[in-house]
């Protein structure tokens, strides 16, 4: 990814150490198995789940990804990403519940680890 491969709401956000990309079905309502045992209904749409882990961030860089992740005010932010096929997209997104792993509580290395959440499209 390049350094500005990931941006919130066109902010440039610290740079992931993994991105992974699940392409959510989302069927009818009618759908499910037949008598026959054979499945029925309508695909509606795909989805994207975005799920980001970012390592070593410092307190600085914690409170700019919480702008947007944990921001009870504001749920939803466009995401900017390269996608599982190489391209620059744009999607609205709320995010699920982060984690975060201190790695260090000694100043001034104060830093974190494996900061996760899953940004689910809209």
């Amino acid at each position: 990814m390049t350094p500005n491969g990931l941006k919130f709401n066109g902010e440039v956000m610290p740079t992931p150490a993994e991105i992974t990309f699940t392409n959510n079905k989302i069927w009818s309502e009618n759908t499910g198995r037949s008598a026959t045992c054979l499945l029925v209904g309508d695909l509606k749409t795909i989805k994207k789940t975005i799920s980001i882990v970012w390592t070593h961030l410092n307190g600085e860089q914690i409170a700019q990804v919480n702008r947007y992740i944990s921001n009870v005010y504001s749920p939803f932010f466009s995401v900017t990403v390269i996608d599982e096929t190489f391209q620059e997209s744009t999607y609205i997104v709320y995010a699920g519940d982060p984690t975060y792993e201190i790695l260090s509580w000694d100043s001034p290395l104060q830093f974190t680890k494996n900061v996760s959440v899953n940004l689910i499209e809209q």
